[in-house]
């Protein structure tokens, strides 16, 4: 079982270190820090540094070092979760409803079937694929940037995914779960819930495709079609384009946030790499979060309309109490 990611960085950011780690080691204030004789190996003079400001603790004798988590499962043999529960139980944080991991897993394993099928179907010969290729050639997208965000377009075709994913063996009720199939419970009917459109996959920190956005290629409504939520999938809790931009992001110190997928896109091929995109939601502490473990320094780069603006001084109030530097482009 999971808990959720979100929640995991809200507590050990909320969890008072010094507190949890005062029972195995005296603690003494010096400076920004506080100093012990190590709890992991018998030492006379105290190495053992605790930062609480970083929620780090450090030996500089034995050198064992980590968070507020890392020192429980060390100190006490507990698991991941069992030491979340822990900390929980010290900073008298209830605890949500943990995540089924092997669901998630389940739809992960969909979504990487239903990314392979899409960027297969982009480079069929036939007519409709050639559109796909020449509409993103018309929006200047080559073909080596969408080989890096696995770019693809899925059939007009009210079943050809469908039938792809009931070949895995997987239940209907689990591809129903994976948001890649639209029910019309009225008619009894599954089918493909994107068709005809570019698919634009959006992948977690290990590079895994969580969900999707769909655009059409001509005056199809909606323009943009996103995924639901699913037990792999949470709308606010994940940036398009940070997988590929993190490198980037650190080597220049800084991040532009984007609103769309084309709008990264269209960075991203003149060189500009350190961007991410929320998604087209509005953006979220969840996101600011997600941010703030790469740079503590934003750009934001929203469209120049009424509402730009206005999702621009939303996101801005929203880094400010996370505390990021934030310019306005």
């Amino acid at each position: 079982m999971l808990y959720d990611q979100f929640f995991i960085d809200e507590l050990r950011d909320r969890a008072d270190l010094v507190r949890v780690i005062e029972p195995y080691a005296p603690l003494k204030k010096k400076g920004a820090n506080w100093m012990a004789c190590c709890p992991f190996h018998q030492e006379k003079t105290p190495s053992f540094s605790v930062n609480p400001a970083k929620g780090l603790y450090k030996c500089f004798g034995c050198g064992k070092g980590g968070n507020v988590f890392t020192f429980l499962i060390e100190m006490e043999g507990l698991s991941f979760p069992e030491a979340i529960e822990r900390v929980a139980e010290i900073a008298g944080v209830s605890l949500p409803e943990p995540v089924d991991d092997k669901q998630y897993v389940q739809v992960i394993a969909l979504n990487v079937k239903a990314l392979e099928f899409w960027e297969s179907e982009l480079k069929k010969k036939n007519a409709k694929a050639k559109a796909a290729r020449v509409y993103l050639d018309s929006r200047g997208i080559s073909p080596e940037t969408q080989k890096a965000f696995r770019i693809g377009y899925s059939p007009d075709s009210w079943d050809a995914l469908l039938t792809k994913l009931r070949e895995t063996g997987a239940s209907d009720e689990l591809i129903e779960q994976s948001g890649l199939v639209s029910v019309n419970e009225e008619k009894n009917r599954v089918f493909d819930r994107f068709r005809g459109r570019i698919m634009f996959p959006v992948l977690d920190a290990s590079g895994d495709p969580v969900a999707f956005g769909a655009r059409a290629m001509g005056s199809d409504e909606p323009k943009y079609l996103n995924s639901p939520e699913t037990p792999a999938y949470t709308k606010g809790e994940h940036l398009y384009g940070l997988f590929q931009a993190r490198a980037d992001i650190r080597a220049k110190h800084f991040a532009i946030l984007v609103e769309g997928y084309l709008d990264l896109i269209a960075l991203y091929q003149f060189g500009i790499k350190n961007t991410a995109a929320s998604l087209g939601t509005a953006f979220t502490p969840q996101q600011s979060k997600l941010l703030s473990r790469h740079t503590k320094r934003i750009v934001i780069n929203y469209d120049g309309d009424d509402a730009g603006l206005k999702a621009a001084r939303r996101a801005i109030e929203i880094l400010l109490t996370d505390d990021f530097e934030i310019k306005v482009l």
